[in-house]
């Protein structure tokens, strides 16, 4: 499976940091998140009327972030990556393509791209710092028939 990578953002001014840009720094400055190289995402911004009139009609029921990405997500037929059930629930009903957290983890781990001891870490971090999961350790999930 191909998947295309991007942040949305409602707005960008500047230099100024973005929403999505500091909750990124909040997550490392705490050590839940490696300090890391995002350049090879691509930022997107909510656009043409159609897309606006769904983030504004959003707004009204999410946070801006999951609000601006979930409108991109269902104009573009994008796959939706959150972990607000609020919008999990509204991406769901419009039927987009989603994941979370535990999902992305799996496909790191799937892929190759951090052992599954790392990710468990990961987890375990992610709970630790406050984050709902309803698993403590991804190796159930990844147990083969």
């Amino acid at each position: 499976m191909i998947y295309s990578y991007f942040v949305c953002l409602p707005a960008i001014k500047g230099r100024q940091l973005t929403s999505s840009q500091q909750n990124f720094q909040e997550g490392v400055n705490i050590g839940v998140l490696p300090e890391s190289d995002l350049t090879w995402l691509r930022i997107v911004q909510v656009g043409g009327r159609r897309e606006k009139a769904l983030f504004r009609s959003l707004r009204r029921q999410l946070d801006i972030g999951e609000a601006s990405c979930l409108a991109i997500a269902i104009t573009r037929k994008c796959d939706f990556l959150s972990d607000d059930r609020d919008a999990r629930v509204i991406a769901l009903r419009e039927g987009v393509r989603l994941s979370g957290s535990i999902g992305v983890l799996l496909t790191l781990v799937q892929s190759g791209r951090i052992d599954l001891k790392r990710a468990n870490n990961v987890l375990n971090d992610f709970i630790r710092h406050g984050y709902y999961s309803p698993i403590k350790c991804l190796d159930p999930l990844l147990k083969t028939k």
